[in-house]
């Protein structure tokens, strides 16, 4: 992980490509074709919020160390934040295993989403919020 001053411009950016991302992606059938696309996509904007959230404290990391970011947080969710972490390796076997996804995962991906995307986003602009306001105190 690298240190560098916080930088919450590009934090708040990252959030919003997430957030518009994932309203895209929201639009797209689900369907074994569109599965990796799909899949791809939505660990992707789980990971740029990650991102965001050590941007914020002035740190840059790797994928693991975003989502892990993320498992850190204090929110209400339907599964388990640790999901994310299966979301990355799925991702992973995707990308660079030439891993075709079944049926089951992308029912799966789609489960995480409905019970994580909301809460975290939420929470991260709440901190990116949080944090812009203790700049100007």
């Amino acid at each position: 992980m690298h240190n560098l001053k916080p930088d919450l411009a590009q934090a708040r950016s990252l959030i919003a490509a997430a957030e518009n991302e994932m309203k895209y992606l929201e639009t797209l059938q689900p369907s074994l074709n569109a599965a990796g696309t799909i899949i791809r996509g939505i660990y992707e904007n789980f990971r740029r919020l990650g991102a965001a959230l050590l941007l914020m404290q002035g740190k840059k990391g790797n994928h693991e160390e975003s989502i892990n970011e993320l498992t850190k947080l204090d929110v209400s969710t339907t599964r388990p934040l640790q999901v994310l972490n299966n979301l990355m390796r799925l991702r992973h076997r995707i990308n660079y295993d030439g891993y075709q996804p079944k049926e089951a995962d992308l029912t799966d991906v789609l489960s995480i989403k409905t019970s994580c995307w909301k809460p975290i986003l939420e929470k991260v602009k709440t901190l990116a919020q949080e944090h812009k306001a203790a700049i100007y105190e």
